[in-house]
């Protein structure tokens, strides 16, 4: 009676041990995946922040030397 009675808690602990082990397999699959979206999200940021540097270099360029700009591109909004 008592073994059976410790073999049943051994299992239960097995059994408590292996939920665990998966659930903390579970998060760091999460943690991994929050990071590799952190990584995401700071590239695009990285990109928007050198395309708005790019425009603003543009602008402020062509605001100094307006005679650099070529009045007809052939890309000019109608009017």
């Amino acid at each position: 009676m008592v073994t059976t009675i410790l073999s049943l808690i051994g299992a239960l602990f097995t059994l408590a041990g292996k939920i665990f082990d998966w659930l903390n397999a579970q998060q760091l699959i999460n943690v991994g995946k929050t990071a590799q979206q952190v990584q995401d999200l700071k590239g695009q940021v990285d990109a928007a922040h050198e395309a708005l540097q790019a425009r603003l270099d543009i602008e402020r360029d062509s605001i100094d030397k307006p005679d650099s700009v070529s009045v007809d591109d052939g890309f000019k909004r109608p009017d």
